[in-house]
């Protein structure tokens, strides 16, 4: 078990005394048995462990009961005794102790997690075909946890594996006492049952564990292996009559049960039934204190049948107000001990280097685990005591939140979609009442949210089959749809409904928010993205993407910048530990955390440095040791790093190179590098850099220990950045200037910022080392449609284009791909990896000249250096200086 706070902090201002989270009850009777044990001189195996077993066996009706050290040692011996070939894969659920997952590995089997249901802890049959197909061929066991001491569909699980029940061995460390349906669970459900006698356990001992079956070969084996494979009767060897003669046919352990420990058991058994009957009654107590907190959410059952209430675990949800972290510290100084069951194996370094996690990642156990909490539950636990458990927990939940007066000047407004967009959405037309829009909640068809509660502070008020109810119900005046991949179909009975219910419907893309309002005119606009580049958006980023930095240290290099900036927002929705920002820009580091927390500079999290200053960068990583790396920091202004050659160099290659070298160091286990299109077959200085910040973050993983992974993406041009082609087209048109354009064939790939963004996420989930991940996009855009079709959108009729001609460094049409690559198919549509078709030019024995040159900030022969690691880059300067092309904007995105 993982306890936060078995004994609680003592209270020093005199308050009653604690509640502990376990309190271990050894029955009068089974201290005599201890003792008269220990007076006998016989303290290992014997007599005692051979009546607890079959005393054992008559309590849960299985044939067959092996008394042995400790659960751990009864799922290694069940494994072992499966014969199943050495690597062979086995199902391990993602959320179980780390004890249950070690057994798999030193059973010589290779551990693939399961991912769970967040509403049961527990396996579905779902979580078990997608880990199953994770293992090739398919998996050869599967071990099931009873979690807290819930029932667990065996015959669901195994069907989804394609395993038969002979294959499944259950882990009941929390289920002496669980029915499945109408069979006790150790009563040859599957292989072999194996239970727990921890001290906070059903049945406590202090120690031991005990392995059912009904299979005689697995009891044989399993006898036979807990002593060092010696033959069955080896421990009567010293008996009067035994003989000293045994034998050895196979690897075997010592894991045998003592006397001592049997005959505790033995008489706490007798008082079982009393004890889980005292378990149930405070388990519906607490049902029904609890029903009346909203926010706290126990674990379900995932099938009917028996619950043995080893544990009384809680979902701390968003709508409680107080996360379960900050809850547990607040129970502890009021002296009431809490535990957390379990780290997900995932989280572990150990475990991410030995198991196979599924493609899609573990976003149930993700999602699970910064919420669950276990409470006080054992059968000494008194009433009272539950009573002030219970009313801590009412003390600290949100006050239901007061029913604001409407505001008068705004129309009431009901948002649909409580994803990022909408809440970006929410948050914007709160702030800006010119828009006369005042949000009073969200619509959304995630079950996740809607049971939440709220989003962004706002309350979830139902799905969106919920809208024309919702509308009256909340008195809405208007309805604005936030979810840009919504079904036309979808949409129509969307607005339908509203509309029948009196609300009239406007429709908001989701990058249209990240414009900043830069737009002609103060009222809201309508831009529809296929109008704009010809296409609908992509929404890449799947829910398995929480998998990457769920509760792992996260550092976000470049955290102020457009792109950044939104990796940081959506990063923080999915439950880092730690999320940190580092940027060189300290006014843009305080601008973003006032954007995530409301508050600046009031937490550590915040880190002001150079990426070119590599012992700070050292520093840095040696005190963060962060295991998810995003690096978005650098130069990327084309025609001033036309000018200034040697500083692109510094912090794009360089940089990024001190960053790689540090996460090498600390053992980061995910780095991924945000590039540029401008990279592909690069002629810019900007491209070039790039590129070679993307050959050295690919062999970064040559020297990186197991378990590291680099990668980069690739995108064009940003819709919604800051300093982006929208954004400053949109300036002209406010101004009344014509708009620049560089020539009029001049074509590019626009993305939006949470296309960039969930390409980014995604890589890092898919990643296995080395690759350049891109957006499968159908084309390129002309830039001159894309501005026509903006001022379109706007009203403008007629737009002033005035052409300036290409840029030194910049292209006619930029590509995703260089000539020199192909694209190939990933695991998740719309995503590509481009693979070289030749082999790669050695680079890294040039790159101390080219920071040579760099740092005597030598241009000639910084670009010389570059000509000759990239083909087609000139290395010649521009005969037209670029300082000619400054006059006009540029919009320095990527």
């Amino acid at each position: 078990m993982t306890v936060h706070r078995l004994r609680p902090r003592h209270r020093q201002d005199g308050a009653s005394r604690g509640v502990p989270f376990a309190v271990a009850r050894i029955s009068p009777e089974a201290r005599r048995a201890a003792r008269r044990v220990l007076a006998s001189g016989w303290v290992t195996t014997g007599r005692e462990a051979e009546l607890f077993e079959a005393e054992f066996a008559a309590q849960v009706r299985a044939r067959h009961a092996l008394a042995v050290s400790s659960c751990t040692a009864a799922l290694e011996l069940a494994l072992r005794a499966l014969r199943l070939p050495h690597g062979a894969p086995a199902l391990v659920p993602a959320v179980t102790f780390c004890g249950a997952a070690q057994a798999v590995v030193h059973a010589g089997l290779r551990p693939v997690l399961v991912d769970v249901d967040p509403g049961t802890a527990t396996a579905t049959p779902d979580t078990v075909e997608r880990a199953a197909r994770a293992c090739g061929a398919g998996p050869q066991a599967m071990t099931v946890l009873h979690y807290g001491g819930a029932p667990a569909p065996l015959d669901e699980l195994a069907e989804a594996a394609g395993l038969p029940l002979g294959q499944v061995v259950e882990d009941a460390a929390h289920a002496l006492g669980t029915w499945v349906g109408d069979r006790p669970v150790g009563g040859g459900l599957s292989a072999a049952a194996c239970f727990s006698f921890y001290a906070t356990k059903n049945l406590p001992i202090g120690e031991g564990g005990m392995l059912t079956t009904d299979d005689p070969d697995i009891a044989d084996r399993v006898r036979r292996a807990r002593l060092h494979g010696m033959s069955a009767d080896a421990w009567r060897r010293h008996l009067p009559g035994g003989s000293w003669r045994y034998t050895v046919d196979e690897a075997g352990m010592k894991a045998n049960m003592t006397d001592v420990q049997a005959a505790v058991g033995r008489f706490q058994l007798r008082h079982f039934d009393d004890w889980q009957e005292r378990r149930r009654v405070l388990a519906a107590r607490y049902d029904a204190a609890l029903a009346e907190i909203p926010g706290l959410e126990p674990l379900a059952s995932p099938v009917p049948g028996e619950h043995a209430r080893h544990l009384y675990a809680v979902r701390v949800l968003q709508q409680y107000g107080t996360d379960r972290d900050e809850l547990i510290e607040r129970l502890a100084r009021d002296g009431i001990g809490t535990s957390v069951h379990f780290v997900p194996l995932h989280h572990m370094p150990y475990f991410r280097r030995v198991a196979t996690v599924p493609p899609d990642g573990l976003p149930g156990a993700d999602a699970l685990f910064p919420q669950l909490l276990s409470l006080p539950l054992y059968p000494d636990l008194s009433e009272r005591d539950l009573d002030r458990v219970c009313e801590r927990l009412a003390r600290y939940a949100a006050p239901a939140p007061p029913v604001a007066p409407p505001r008068i000047a705004g129309l009431r407004t009901l948002v649909i979609g409580a994803g990022e967009a909408g809440r970006s959405l929410a948050r914007d037309l709160a702030h800006t009442p010119e828009f006369g829009l005042d949000p009073v909640g969200f619509l959304d068809d995630d079950a996740a949210k809607r049971s939440a509660g709220a989003a962004g502070g706002l309350p979830v008020l139902g799905g969106l089959d919920d809208t024309g109810p919702a509308v009256r119900a909340h008195r809405v005046d208007a309805v604005v749809v936030a979810i840009p991949a919504l079904a036309p179909d979808r949409f129509r009975q969307v607005a339908r409904a509203a509309e029948d219910a009196g609300a009239s419907v406007r429709h908001l893309p989701s990058f249209v928010a990240a414009l900043q309002r830069d737009v002609v005119g103060s009222d809201m606009r309508a831009l529809d993205l296929r109008e704009l580049i010809g296409r609908a958006e992509m929404h890449v980023v799947s829910p398995e993407a929480r998998s990457v930095v769920a509760g792992r240290r996260v550092l976000v290099t470049g955290a102020g910048g457009s792109v950044g900036s939104e990796l940081c927002h959506q990063i923080r929705a999915f439950g880092p530990s730690r999320l940190f920002l580092l940027d060189h820009d300290e006014s843009n580091l305080h601008r973003l955390q006032l954007e995530l927390y409301g508050d600046a500079l009031s937490g550590d999290d915040t880190v002001i440095s150079d990426i070119r200053d590599r012992p700070r960068v050292d520093q840095v990583f040696r005190e963060l040791r962060p295991e998810v790396v995003f690096h978005a920091a650098a130069h990327k202004h084309l025609p001033l790093l036309e000018l200034h050659p040697c500083e692109g160099v510094k912090t794009n290659v360089r940089g990024t190179e001190n960053l790689v070298r540090a996460a090498t160091a600390v053992g980061t286990s995910r780095f991924v590098l945000v590039s540029s299109d401008k990279a592909a077959d690069p002629v810019s200085v900007l491209g070039a850099t790039k590129r070679m910040a993307e050959m050295v973050v690919g062999s970064g993983g040559q020297d990186a220990p197991p378990g590291t992974v680099f990668a980069a993406v690739r995108f064009g041009n940003v819709l919604g950045s800051r300093g982006s082609l929208l954004s400053v087209v949109a300036q002209q048109l406010g101004a009344g200037s014509p708009v620049t354009v560089t020539h009029p064939e001049a074509t590019r790939y626009f993305t939006t910022v949470e296309e960039a963004v969930g390409l980014v996420l995604e890589a890092a989930r898919m990643a296995r080392g080395g690759e350049v991940f891109v957006l499968d996009l159908d084309g390129p855009v002309r830039v001159e449609d894309l501005v026509r079709a903006y001022a379109r959108s706007l009203h403008i009729a007629d737009v002033d284009i005035r052409y300036t001609g290409l840029r030194p460094g910049e292209k006619l049409h930029e590509r995703l791909l260089s000539a020199h690559e192909r694209p190939t198919h990933t695991s998740r549509p719309g995503i590509l990896a481009a693979e070289p078709l030749t082999r790669a030019t050695p680079f890294a024995r040039h790159l101390p000249a080219l920071y040579a040159a760099a740092e005597h900030n030598d241009t000639p022969g910084v670009r010389r250096i570059l000509a000759a690691l990239l083909p087609g880059f000139p290395a010649a300067e521009p005969t037209r200086r670029a300082h000619a092309a400054l006059a006009d904007p540029y919009p320095d995105d990527f």
